[in-house]
């Protein structure tokens, strides 16, 4: 079928778009362009102007080739076209695409989740950590993860002498290990974090010399309901890469933390934040290994995140569920998350904590509508209530006072109240963990020794 595309964005990925389409000597017919920015003879108006020109040119497809736009104007932009018929098709806003100077027809997919999310996408130089990486042997935990794998992938990249990569999940390691099967200098190793003799003998037989601790478990309800494998896992699993790292002359350890360990309100948070109170102390005592801890929210891609449900559901017809109409959280990519993790590790002092630039929160109403108004018309949407340990907003640091830049122009140090008795709190952490461990508490006692850390959790 002849279709009447109108391209949004005159920039290069809109032009070499229209180029694309014509060389294709199909039946399709670009009608023009609109462009907040640019003039000329395509171009037909400003994005205000999207309904006037719909109805003028008799447009069958609007065709959004703004890669590097703000994820807000492109979600406001989507709300505003008032025809139920007109089709909708975006080039991707991903960083394959953006760090390209031309886009074709082969790029343009239905308008995704991963379009109406985040911020203004980020490009990143890693030439210098190509320099501080080559010739490093570099261990990951959680590898076979959503942030871990990517994470290998872009570290294979760096010229290391080796990536060590480190998980249980046996099913997702051997994932990992298909999609790296290109890749030279990679070792894979099943092992639980908390089984400290594996891990000794594992940094042992390696020798790494930077570790970015990305394991942990993730999913709040689930933590809520599981406090003893939430802190085992989360704060005894961290304590024992932290250790193992001084006893095995780590230079560097990066350790990857959540925006859900400031003022956390659920378990999840809260033994996220425990693993940052721990890094504090072993810095202070001033070991040869250097420490840093790196805070960001919700990545897009991850296993189990709010996107991943509105795909799912939006596959197979079911209206969208939102946990309260005033929600909103941050949003990165994965490829965001993993590029900055590490360029953490060439910034800033021994024992500092990072935050990322995640940009204005979204909020998740609006996301769903967005989404439902560019796939399918009429899905509804269900508020279903706020489900345990979840938090209405999410927040990056504990005073936004205190949040410095760096060299980096999407990378903030934040420095929070330091501890009154360092080896105390190191010590009453242990002993949280080894009550965690042998279950001599029940959950709510447990729940209520985080508390007792000063921690708000619910």
């Amino acid at each position: 079928m002849n279709k009447r595309i109108l391209i949004v964005g005159h920039g290069n990925a809109g032009q070499t778009l229209a180029r694309d389409i014509r060389a294709r000597g199909g039946d399709d017919t670009v009608v023009g362009f609109l462009d907040d920015a640019v003039t000329g003879p395509e171009v037909l108006g400003t994005l205000a102007d999207v309904n006037i020109v719909i109805a003028e040119q008799s447009v069958d497809l609007v065709s959004i080739a703004m890669p590097s736009a703000e994820a807000r104007t492109v979600r406001e932009f989507i709300a505003s076209i008032e025809s139920p018929e007109v089709e909708l098709a975006i080039v991707p806003r991903t960083y394959d695409i953006i760090r390209r100077d031309t886009v074709h027809i082969d790029d343009v997919t239905d308008v995704d989740v991963l379009d109406l999310v985040g911020r203004k996408p980020v490009k990143h130089q890693l030439d210098a950590a190509r320099d501080f990486v080559r010739g490093k042997t570099v261990l990951v935990t959680g590898a076979a993860g959503s942030i871990g794998s990517r994470l290998v992938a872009q570290l294979t990249l760096l010229e290391p002498a080796l990536v060590v990569c480190v998980d249980r999940w046996e099913n997702g390691v051997f994932a990992l290990q298909l999609q790296l099967a290109d890749r030279e200098r990679v070792q894979y190793r099943i092992a639980d974090i908390t089984n400290e003799p594996l891990l000794d003998r594992i940094m042992a037989e390696t020798a790494p010399d930077i570790v970015y601790h990305a394991a942990a478990y993730k999913h709040v309800p689930l933590m809520q309901g599981n406090p003893h494998e939430a802190i085992r896992n989360n704060l005894g699993g961290t304590l024992a890469v932290l250790d193992a790292a001084i006893a095995h002359g780590v230079q560097h350890v990066v350790y990857v933390s959540t925006d859900k360990a400031v003022n956390p309100v659920n378990v999840m948070g809260a033994t996220k934040r425990l693993g940052e109170l721990a890094l504090e102390v072993l810095t202070r005592r001033g070991t040869a290994t250097h420490f840093n801890a790196v805070r960001f929210g919700n990545v897009i891609e991850s296993n189990g995140s709010v996107m991943q449900i509105f795909r799912r559901q939006i596959a197979q017809g079911l209206p969208l569920t939102v946990t309260h109409p005033d929600v909103t959280r941050f949003f990165m990519t994965i490829d965001e998350a993993s590029q900055l993790i590490i360029q953490t590790t060439l910034l800033g002092q021994d024992g500092e904590l990072f935050v990322l630039d995640m940009g204005e929160p979204v909020r998740i109403l609006d996301l769903a509508t967005s989404l439902v108004r560019a796939t399918k018309p009429g899905l509804g949407i269900e508020i279903v209530g706020l489900r345990p340990g979840e938090k209405m907003f999410e927040e990056l640091s504990y005073d936004a006072d205190s949040v410095a830049s760096t060299a980096h122009d999407s990378i903030f140090v934040t420095r929070d109240t330091p501890l009154a008795d360092p080896e105390a709190t190191l010590a009453d952490l242990r002993l949280l963990v080894e009550q965690s461990r042998d279950y001599t508490l029940a959950p709510a006692a447990l729940v209520e020794r985080l508390r007792g850390f000063g921690l708000p959790v619910q």
